[in-house]
């Protein structure tokens, strides 16, 4: 589910850059699904790292602990399954993925409250030799399924980061009829969708990236 993720990541300077020329979507309702559909590529986002996994969902992301127990069935960092997320502590370059139940009997067994004598091997662990560090830094975070649907769209609205070469072919995608209803300004300037393609396809930077 989330060992497709490149090991490439912005750099604080770069994300410095990407801030200073913000590309803003104002989408319709009905063109946010087709939009929050990047989250399931993965984005990286900025946060406080050296707290829990549950202070980073529910006080930074702003998820409710009820959604988070009832709702986020599946959590991996690192690639690894997550049991406790009290225990478990957010380090910058951390490459996180949540998702709602997954099918048959792999995905009872990643679930936080299913077989986890199937998967105790592969379970995440907390390193004794890393020492937890409080500051800024970013993640990777994925979301699927009912997260995906859920959640999306609040992390647009918080705005992600993404290399400007995977959002020309991600926005790429839609017809002409989609931007004739959506309005695009990067920096606070109006852009035309043509010229937004040329620039992010010629760009080789990192983009912040958000909607309204």
């Amino acid at each position: 589910m989330v060992n497709s993720v490149s090991s490439e990541r912005p750099t604080p300077v770069q994300l410095s850059v990407a801030d200073a020329a913000r590309l803003v979507l104002e989408p319709t309702a009905a063109q946010i699904p087709d939009l929050r559909a990047l989250l399931a590529k993965g984005c990286f986002v900025k946060v406080r790292t050296g707290c829990s996994l549950r202070e980073l969902i529910c006080e930074q992301f702003q998820i409710s602990p009820e959604y988070l127990k009832n709702d986020i069935k599946v959590l991996f960092l690192n690639f690894s399954p997550v049991n406790e997320v009290d225990t478990v502590f957010v380090k910058d370059g951390a490459i996180l993925a949540l998702s709602g139940a997954l099918p048959g009997v792999v995905g009872a067994a990643m679930r936080r409250d299913g077989l986890s004598s199937m998967r105790s091997s592969i379970t995440y662990k907390e390193s004794v030799d890393e020492r937890v560090v409080r500051g800024e830094g970013v993640i990777h975070v994925k979301l699927f399924n009912l997260v995906l649907a859920d959640l999306g769209e609040s992390f647009l609205k918080r705005g992600v980061y993404e290399s400007s070469a995977v959002l020309a072919e991600f926005l790429g995608r839609f017809p002409i009829d989609f931007w004739r209803e959506c309005k695009i300004t990067r920096n606070g300037q109006v852009v035309r969708e043509g010229s937004l393609f040329d620039d992010l396809s010629a760009d080789d930077r990192w983009t912040s990236f958000s909607i309204r």
